[in-house]
């Protein structure tokens, strides 16, 4: 892979490797992988100065145009808060100048108060909330570490983000098989009046996964649907990616298949260790995987590794399974993690493929239906 066509860095910081949740289905808790119990419980202000450093550096040796920070855990707000508007302020003031930079928190919004939020408008950092659905979907899997629930007090710091962040807060939430997706679309709409949503898919592989593809395909088809339908303008980032996919646009969720990436993500530990999308800690590609230290290395070094190569080559080569399918190049066999299995790597269509053919079949039939050509939406279709 030749990194230097880069003109994107994305990161994801993960400022704190402790959660107050315990969420059974939580990658980086959950998944196997207990190496966060070796790493700082929070991250250190010398280890966020080396890591701004280190990023200067990189962005000027492959001319970078932009880096998007994503502050993350564990649960980044039990960071104390001079400390996190310390992490802000030492990152903005310092990459600013130099590149196109943005910033996310993702947060489960148990602790958001007027503070928390103050120091978000103050550092322009986009909020991100976790929440399943209503109550009962939330705890069905989103329960503290004492097996109680995370519904009301996710709720009431959602609703403090709406009426006074300046960026509208964003609500991430993830599939559940036997999931009512009119119920949770309606609840996120209707009841806390959510306009921005994303839909993920559960972090499985081919060696994990037992459930029924199909019904993943039918939740996103009926979130579609009561999209389509909604009067007011609302994103649901999953579903825009893909429609921006077969108008012919690129985006990050998809394979491109391209040889050349034009945006790399990286993950920076709580102790400045520096690997791959850590996503990838639910799959047994990851086991034995060392972190490299930002103390030794630079970054432009530590994307030599071969494990980087192989990892943005796998992530833009579709399986080969999927050579006659019309989805592949709009699809790119599904997201790495999902596509791996021990036998094959990640030589196989993501464990979703069911679900998505069906889900895909449906958004372009519903766009024809309504007047689109379909050369104009099978834009990137074999």
């Amino acid at each position: 892979m030749n990194f230097r066509e880069l003109n994107t860095l994305e990161v994801i910081l993960k400022i704190t490797e402790r959660c107050n949740l315990n969420c059974d289905y939580c990658y980086f808790f959950n998944a196997g992988d207990d190496s966060y119990k070796g790493h700082s419980a929070l991250i250190s202000n010398d280890t966020v100065a080396l890591l701004v450093q280190r990023l200067k550096e990189f962005s000027e040796e492959y001319e970078l145009q932009r880096i998007a920070i994503h502050l993350h855990g564990g649960e980044p707000l039990l960071m104390p808060k001079a400390r996190l508007d310390r992490i802000c302020r030492e990152i903005r003031s310092n990459l600013d100048p130099v590149v196109d930079l943005s910033m996310t928190i993702q947060t489960n919004g148990m602790l958001v108060d007027l503070d928390w939020i103050e120091t978000f408008n103050r550092h322009r950092v986009q909020v991100g909330v976790s929440l399943d659905g209503a109550k009962a979907h939330n705890d069905a899997h989103r329960l503290d570490h004492n097996g109680r629930s995370s519904y009301q007090a996710t709720v009431r710091g959602l609703a403090l983000c709406q009426e006074h962040l300046n960026q509208p807060p964003a609500v991430l939430a993830v599939i559940g098989e036997d999931f009512d997706a009119g119920e949770i679309y309606d609840h996120f709409r209707r009841d806390l009046d959510v306009r921005q949503l994303d839909f993920l898919l559960p972090d499985l592989n081919h060696d994990n996964f037992s459930g029924n593809a199909e019904a993943y395909g039918d939740f996103l088809i009926e979130v579609f649907d009561r999209m389509a339908k909604d009067e007011e303008s609302v994103g649901v980032r999953f579903i825009d990616h893909f429609l921006a996919r077969i108008y012919g646009q690129g985006n990050f969720l998809f394979g491109d298949g391209n040889d050349d990436p034009d945006h790399l993500l990286i993950t920076v530990s709580s102790d400045g260790g520096v690997g791959p999308d850590d996503t990838l800690r639910s799959t047994k590609y990851w086991n034995g995987y060392d972190y490299r230290d930002l103390k030794s290395s630079s970054i432009g070094e530590i994307i030599q590794d071969t494990l980087f190569h192989e990892f943005e080559h796998y992530k833009k080569t579709p399986a080969s399974a999927c050579s006659d399918c019309c989805w592949r190049d709009v699809c790119g066999s599904g997201q790495p993690v999902h596509r791996y299995g021990s036998s094959k790597g990640f030589d196989n269509p993501t464990v979703y493929c069911e679900g998505l053919d069906k889900f895909y079949t449906h958004v372009v039939r519903h766009l024809a239906l309504h007047g689109e050509p379909l050369e104009k939406v099978g834009a990137d279709l074999i």
